[in-house]
């Protein structure tokens, strides 16, 4: 060809720029096979709903917001297949609602479940109504995803628009063409906005657009409702292409990258702001919300005369509703957090790490299970042991002497020490069978039910096996740290050593432009930056490997960097250093001199997100560092002290039942009926008639209390840990880390809790 007859200094660095061919891995066998596009699980579901059911969506049409979210979100979704799928939402879940109510209703399953709310007839209302508001919920989920992903991709675009952006400018400081910086940032750039420039890249060629720049405009608009700052970056880096010098159109750049950090920075400083309120709020539900329960569920039993306080509506509230509740809106808060930069992933064959579930004990190498097995069993064994006999058991030490730590007292230890029959307090036992022969059958019943939850709740006549408890507790914690901490530690050095890459890679990066900007090799400059920087792993691991791939085997610079087996990068998994080596390698090919400029650029745009990551890091440390503190120790100390304030409610609703202040009122308004013109109080002493703090239902038992908040604490420690380590860092060996740390902790916390608050209450009930 003509062109490659033209001498080397006489082809401009545009040509080569545009001439540029590179040999990658999906270009190997040829022209590919065209690949139909992903289609996502949401429209999925409408049109496989519409197709079932077509006449749920018929004539529907978009609200403008639907409209404009599906448009910016890329989804081929019609109007009749989004309604569709949310009507047939609801009415699936009344018909499936109504059918397990009627088939429950006719069953012998129905007088239970009638016992327990107070009337069988009321079942299927009971039953009928979780399904409406579960349907409810899901119709709203289903109307509000579309509106709701583009919102997540208008978040994800804090971190986005930077890194396209600075693509593009890079690309346009090198050569001001238009269309050669929207494939460069499509190829380097991630997230939705780097899957819009191929798109339009494409419909630029099949004729969808005259120009590229007629489809940049749209883009631009399109992306214009949800990244303001991102349509003025387009235009005004399509502005630069119309000025006639170099500087100006420099400055121009210049000025786009600092304006849309600017607006990027005061984007993150308010969401820092605004994830204070849902952490607050985080706290309610997850914390004082328990608390507040434990006051009203007694109280309303006693007025209403239902098992609200019974164990198990205690276990579907604190270890189900509350839990799912808290889980949910923790993600949702999370899902709202800007992206920052992806942590590498460290697969199990990494090379260095333990072979999978094994954990290195000096120089030898345990199973993890084995470790998590033994744990356990002798946690257990010695929960057991600890129950039975204490520290320094009993069978050693002289009759009536002290223990360090006593055994648990049995109910038939507190019922021998108060002076009563070990039947005492048995159904139909003496107790129970001298009320019904004074009070009557029904009173009878509600008042043993009352004095024997006066009695066990009365911290002198505690039976819970705290021991057995809290062994069991802490065994349960101990076994989660060695799996989730072995599992996790050995992962976490290796991404540290990656992650300190990237930092040096940026650093080292000024190094290599430097010596290219003399019109070294590019083996030279790599070769001078290893020695350069001797003590950098970077250095050693990529820089020293690539040059010995050139020099030893004679590999070009591409396989030297990227071959399977044999490439630097290999073992590498860290997108920064990928993406870094692939920019360099391809500039190489335009000359040392537009690699020099590249390489610039390149380590000012990852200085930038740098900056950008670090600054919502430091936005949100207080609200991380509160939630880390509340997941440790403030919520484990509430929770311990509930189970405490839970005997003192217990107990005053169930000496109110066990007076004679109902039989008092009583006489009081007969006396006061008998009067002529006296005032009538037999409103009064009906209204007395509903404190019965059973109800003829079983309460909660102090011991169920403390095994049901016990497993809460468990529960909430890892929602905590998940929402501030989420926030801090979307790592998954991170939180696992913080889990392993936080819940031995958090556990201890609790028991020391239980025991001070139980200690305090005991002697001021005595």
């Amino acid at each position: 060809m003509a062109r490659t007859r033209k001498k080397v200094r006489e082809i401009t660095p545009g040509e080569l720029y545009k001439e540029i061919a590179v040999s990658r891995e999906e270009f190997e066998k040829g022209a590919g096979k065209l690949v139909k596009r992903e289609i996502p699980p949401f429209v999925k579901f409408c049109r496989s709903i519409y197709l079932r059911f077509p006449s749920l969506g018929q004539g529907a049409k978009f609200e403008e917001k639907y409209a404009d979210a599906v448009n910016f979100l890329g989804w081929d979704l019609k109007a009749t297949e989004f309604a569709a799928a949310s009507k047939f939402a609801l009415i699936a879940g009344i018909a499936i609602g109504v059918i397990i109510a009627m088939a429950i209703y006719v069953s012998p399953i129905n007088p239970v479940i009638g016992k327990f709310i107070g009337s069988a007839d009321l079942v299927p209302i009971y039953l009928i109504a979780p399904f409406i508001i579960i349907s409810l919920i899901i119709v709203a989920y289903i109307q509000n995803y579309p509106v709701s992903a583009a919102n997540t991709e208008k978040t994800r675009a804090l971190t986005y628009v930077p890194e396209i952006v600075g693509y593009m400018i890079m690309s346009m400081k090198l050569v001001p063409n238009l269309e050669k910086a929207i494939e460069f940032s499509a190829e380097h750039g991630t997230g939705k906005i780097s899957d819009d420039f191929k798109r339009i890249i494409w419909d630029t060629n099949i004729g969808v657009y005259t120009t590229l720049s007629e489809a940049l405009d749209a883009l631009a608009y399109r992306w214009g409702k949800y990244s303001d700052e991102f349509k003025h970056a387009l235009m005004m880096i399509r502005a630069s292409v119309l000025e006639n010098t170099e500087a100006k159109r420099y400055q121009i750049l210049d000025k786009t990258m600092t304006t849309i950090l600017a607006s990027i920075r005061e984007k993150m400083s308010g969401y820092a702001r605004e994830l204070s309120e849902p952490s607050v709020l985080l706290f309610y539900i997850g914390v004082l919300l328990p608390l507040i329960l434990i006051i009203v569920l007694p109280v309303g039993s006693a007025f209403s005369g239902q098992a609200m306080a019974s164990p198990v509506l205690l276990v579907g509230i604190y270890n189900i509703i509350i839990p799912a509740i808290t889980l949910i809106f923790a993600i949702h808060v999370i899902h709202k957090r800007p992206p920052t930069n992806e942590s590498p992933e460290i697969p199990d064959n990494y090379p260095g790490l333990p072979p999978k579930y094994k954990a290195r004990l000096g120089n030898t190498l345990v199973d993890i299970r084995l470790m998590m097995a033994v744990v356990l069993i002798v946690g257990v064994i010695g929960s057991f042991a600890l129950s039975s006999q204490g520290i320094m058991p009993k069978m050693f030490i002289p009759e009536n002497s002290a223990q360090l730590l006593p055994a648990d007292r049995s109910i038939n230890d507190v019922l021998i020490e108060s002076n009563r029959s070990l039947d005492y307090f048995d159904d139909d036992g003496p107790l129970e069978t001298q009320l019904k022969r004074n009070l009557g059958e029904k009173k009878g019943r509600e008042k043993f039910l009352a004095q024997k939850s006066e009695f066990f709740n009365n911290p002198k006549n505690d039976a819970t096996p705290y021991n057995l408890i809290f062994g069991l507790l802490i065994t349960i914690s101990l076994s989660a740290f060695v799996f989730l901490h072995f599992t996790s530690v050995y992962k976490r050095e290796a991404q540290l050593v990656i992650i300190k890459m990237e930092t040096e890679f940026k650093d080292s990066l000024y190094i290599l432009a430097s010596r290219l900007g003399e019109n070294k090799p590019v083996e030279e400059a790599l070769k001078h930056t290893r020695d350069f920087l001797p003590g950098f792993e970077i250095s050693k691991r990529i820089f020293a490997r690539t040059v010995e791939n050139i020099e030893l085997l004679g590999m070009p610079l591409e396989s030297a960097v990227f071959d399977k087996h044999y490439g630097s990068l290999r073992n590498i998994p860290s997108r920064t250093i990928t993406t870094g080596m692939r920019i360099l390698v391809d500039s190489v090919n335009l000359g040392v001199n537009v690699a020099a400029r590249t390489i610039i650029s390149l380590s000012m745009q990852l200085a930038n997100n740098e900056k950008v990551n670090n600054e919502l890091k430091v936005m949100i440390s207080d609200t991380t560092g509160m939630m880390k503190t509340m997941s440790i120790f403030i919520a484990p100390i509430v929770l311990g002290i509930t189970t405490a304030l839970q005997k003192v409610v217990m107990i005053t609703m169930s000496a109110i039942q066990t007076t004679n202040v109902g039989s008092t009122v009583g006489q009081l308004s007969d006396v006061s009926g008998s009067i002529p013109g006296g005032p009538s109080m037999s409103g009064f002493g009906k209204s007395t008639d509903m404190l019965n703090i059973s109800g003829g239902v079983d309460m909660v038992a102090p011991w169920q209390f403390v095994i049901i908040v016990a497993t809460y604490v468990l529960q909430l420690v890892v929602i905590m840990v998940y929402f501030s380590s989420k926030i801090e860092d979307d790592n998954d060996i991170v939180f696992r880390l913080n889990l392993a740390k936080a819940l031995p902790i958090a556990t201890t916390v609790f028991l020391l809790a239980v025991i001070a608050s139980s200690t305090v209450v005991g002697n001021f009930m005595g």
